[in-house]
């Protein structure tokens, strides 16, 4: 609940009910919301299979994830995959404030590896970015059972992406400054099937093996190998949300031979399994 100055009072959560439209685009709101944090609080450690983006309006937040510990100051967006795990609550003697929202999609799991969340979870877009609007507007929207909500939050999703994006030196813009590296890294992504190895990638560069892995990680902050890995887990956690079809099956369109070895990265990349993933969802 927020009051006649625009500070926060206590904590607002809002579920969201997809419409009809919600399976054509592609991030799905799943839950969005006001938080607040006392000093001494219990950190919040829920486990999910959200993607979570949180701004942080007053106070300091303490995030630790990766086997780090981050500050989250007012103005900082913090980015956390909740199937991993993670803990935060407020740092200092003042309350901490923020607005999050939970969103599910098949590009997140590999924009959140492009733009390395994994070790940088915070991001500092410039001032004349008006994210606390974005925001608000999605917790509005959360709560909106119109036809057209869906679409106007994947709207003001995409947007936010996009200002992240912009916020990280390397990641997204550093691909569309190197044309010869976003179209190895189309390539990739147009067939994950495929059993692709360096050296077919150098070829298709026209650069040595030790040029490409340089280059592809100075453009976006991954190597190729790490990218095509968080493209096909993040095409399979697509189709077994998506699809009724076999594991087995999922996991050879989306290049593993051996049901071991998916099992094995899938895990490792969203800190579940294909099977329980699969369970949650209702197949």
């Amino acid at each position: 609940m927020v009051n006649a100055r625009g500070d926060l009072e206590h904590e607002e959560i809002l579920f969201h009910t997809p419409g009809r439209l919600a399976g054509a685009l592609p991030y799905a709101l799943q839950v969005a919301g006001l938080g607040l944090a006392h000093p001494g609080q219990e950190p919040v450690r829920k486990r999910y299979h959200d993607h979570v983006l949180l701004l942080a309006l007053a106070g300091q937040g303490r995030v630790e994830t990766g086997g780090a510990v981050h500050v989250v100051e007012p103005g900082q967006v913090l980015w956390l995959d909740t199937s991993r795990p993670y803990a935060h609550g407020a740092s200092g003697a003042e309350p901490w404030r923020y607005l999050w929202m939970g969103l599910r999609g098949t590009g997140l799991d590999a924009l959140y590896g492009l733009l390395d969340v994994s070790r940088r979870p915070l991001f500092r877009p410039e001032p004349a970015h008006d994210l606390k609007t974005v925001f608000r507007e999605v917790c509005a929207l959360a709560g909106n059972p119109a036809p057209e909500a869906d679409a106007r939050a994947n709207a003001a999703v995409a947007a936010l992406l996009a200002v992240l994006a912009g916020a990280r030196d390397g990641g997204l813009s550093g691909l569309q400054h190197s044309p010869q590296i976003a179209r190895i890294a189309e390539l990739l992504r147009q067939d994950l099937a495929r059993a692709w190895t360096i050296e077919d990638l150098a070829r298709l560069a026209g650069l040595s093996a030790s040029q490409l892995f340089r280059a592809f990680k100075a453009a976006s902050g991954s190597t190729p190998m790490s990218y095509l890995r968080q493209e096909r887990i993040a095409e399979a956690r697509r189709l077994l949300t998506a699809t009724s079809d076999p594991v087995a099956v999922i996991a050879r369109r989306c290049g593993y031979g051996d049901p071991y070895h998916f099992s094995r990265d899938f895990r490792r990349l969203t800190g579940t399994t294909p099977t329980l993933l699969r369970r949650s969802t209702g197949f």
